[in-house]
């Protein structure tokens, strides 16, 4: 056990700080890999979001990395485009309230993915994550309406 407070698989997952930890100084966005660019090749904003402490002997160095941004309305219009023309087996999940149970939709058209970026960009939906596979990678999309735009969450899963 560590000094540091313990900060849970959901609190990573969902990028809290625990609510002890006052939250630290990022260091400068890396710079992305080729392989790691949106399908709209527009990512020089993702930044990598550090693990969080470890605790309890977990071994985090198998976490997917993730990446984070903020969003425009039409940076999430084009990623949805990009979305419906490149990507394939797509999963919608989202969720109205923080104790709302999450509904998963499989999206099988384009019209879905436009109904689910509807949704988002008038406020209906709040948090929205979109499941995927391209270049032979999984692929977890959560956008999260903020004051400041859109937040992007986005973790590359390796192929099984």
């Amino acid at each position: 056990m560590t000094d540091s407070p313990q900060m849970s698989r959901r609190e990573w997952f969902r990028l809290c700080l625990p609510k002890e930890k006052t939250p630290q100084a990022t260091s400068p966005p890396t710079p992305i890999a080729p392989s790691d660019e949106n399908m709209g090749h527009d990512t020089h904003a993702l930044r990598e979001v550090p693990p969080p402490v470890n605790h309890d002997g977990m071994d985090l160095s198998e976490l997917p990395p993730m990446r984070e941004a903020i969003l425009d309305a039409p940076q999430v219009s084009q990623l949805f485009a990009d979305l419906g023309a490149f990507a394939s087996d797509i999963q919608l999940i989202q969720r109205t309230s923080a104790t709302a149970r999450p509904s998963l939709a499989k999206a099988t058209s384009v019209e879905q993915l436009k109904l689910a970026l509807q949704s988002l960009l008038q406020q209906q939906v709040q948090r929205l994550q979109v499941r995927y596979q391209w270049q032979n990678f999984h692929w977890i999309d959560t956008l999260e309406s903020k004051p400041e735009g859109y937040r992007l969450v986005r973790i590359r899963h390796q192929s099984l």
